[in-house]
């Protein structure tokens, strides 16, 4: 992450570790990244589903639309759990890399921890569900009788 700030003096990390000296939290954005928020962020997805790691860790990127329909990726995480501290955590992080700037809305897959963190440290901000995410979950859905 050093050789990255060095190479783009925008470039934004930060982590936390546990009383052991063990990484708990890591968030990173460069610096194009960082413009395209400013341009594009009024809309952000994140999702924790992705588990692509060696250490099977949550990984959370921060994903928006340009004005070419094309994906742009704000910032990405690796938290250690999916509890409301990690959220929480990892949102206040966003928020320092991003100016402070609070998108108006944002879309996940409805976990009820990530749900809290948003209420907490995005109090203004419209919160949505994914509607893949809902439609995943009517799958073989029966009624109660």
């Amino acid at each position: 992450m050093r050789s990255l700030e060095d190479k783009d003096p925008e470039f934004f990390f930060k982590y936390s570790m546990d009383e052991e000296g063990h990484l708990r939290n890591l968030f990173w954005s460069d610096s194009q990244s960082q413009l395209d928020y400013g341009a594009f962020g009024d809309v952000v997805v994140f999702d924790s589903t992705y588990r692509v790691n060696r250490y099977n860790l949550p990984f959370v990127p921060f994903v928006g639309v340009d004005h070419h329909r094309s994906t742009v990726v704000f910032g990405c995480g690796i938290i250690l759990d999916e509890t409301i501290a990690s959220y929480v955590w990892l949102l206040e992080t966003f928020l320092e890399a991003m100016n402070r700037k609070h998108p108006q809305s944002v879309i996940t897959d409805g976990d009820a921890a990530m749900a809290k963190a948003i209420e907490i440290v995005l109090p203004g901000t419209d919160h949505r569900l994914c509607s893949w995410h809902i439609e995943q979950r009517m799958v073989g859905y029966t009624p109660p009788r």
